[in-house]
């Protein structure tokens, strides 16, 4: 009897179990389905190592299967995968463009750009700045550069050459951004230094925030504070990658 108990229980463990092996079956399934498909095939095709990842997490049967290159290079794309069918609801590949697509749509956007009332008036004479241009394969956005000393521009557009559709989406100082962007990168690594640097502070806090301020170039000051109450917080120098003080209640 008490083998029959023993043999019953793992019957029902591996029942338990069968759930697991079998989404780890279906996410293969789901990435060899999708990159066998014409398009994603001759776009693997040129990472001999690429590697997928699927996963259904609303548990609908939709997958959604997406592609890397190797050691995480690059990300090649993804599809939304009804796997019982085979229907593919979405999917996007970061194609570049050809050279010849990439003459013709710069042929375009150019004079489009210039023409612009915008862009006219922040130029005044075009031919007085430097300009270049790249197609944003991931947004599928060109994106037209013009310099002219210390000044810099970045006009970002949409062309749409089947439905003769022109946007210019953004006009903007991409110096600009390359400060808030930095800014922000110092921020997270002062959060992430200050974090390492917490004992046992946060213990019990699920719901804490952090507060920054940049005192001086390359110091931080973060606190960590739950319910109105700093519960730690440190000075950071993220230019030397250290921890200068701390304080705690």
């Amino acid at each position: 009897m008490k083998h029959l108990r023993a043999l019953a229980l793992i019957l029902f463990l591996l029942t338990l179990a069968l759930p697991a092996f079998a989404q780890d079956g279906d996410a293969e399934r789901a990435i060899e389905y999708v990159s066998k498909l014409p398009e994603f095939s001759s776009w693997l095709s040129g990472y001999p190592n690429w590697f997928g990842n699927a996963s259904d997490d609303e548990g609908d049967g939709v997958w959604y299967v997406e592609f890397y290159a190797e050691d995480w290079a690059e990300w090649l794309g993804y599809a939304n995968l009804v796997l019982e069918t085979g229907e593919i609801l979405d999917s996007f590949i970061p194609l570049p463009l050809t050279p010849e697509e990439f003459q013709r749509g710069q042929a375009r956007i150019v004079p489009l750009i210039l023409d612009d009332p915008a862009v006219a008036a922040m130029l005044l004479d075009p031919i007085l700045w430097d300009m270049w241009i790249e197609f944003n394969r991931w947004d599928r956005v060109w994106e037209v550069y013009f310099s002219r000393g210390s000044q810099s521009i970045l006009v970002v557009s949409t062309l749409n050459e089947e439905e003769n559709y022109f946007n210019i989406d953004d006009i903007r100082d991409p110096n600009a951004l390359e400060e808030e962007e930095l800014r922000e990168q110092l921020r997270d690594e002062a959060i992430n230094l200050a974090y390492g640097a917490v004992n046992s502070e946060l213990d019990g806090y699920d719901d804490w925030t952090t507060y920054t301020e940049n005192v001086r170039p390359g110091v931080w000051t973060v606190s960590f504070v739950a319910g109105g109450v700093e519960l730690f917080s440190a000075v950071i120098d993220v230019e030397a990658d250290e921890v200068l003080e701390t304080f705690s209640p």
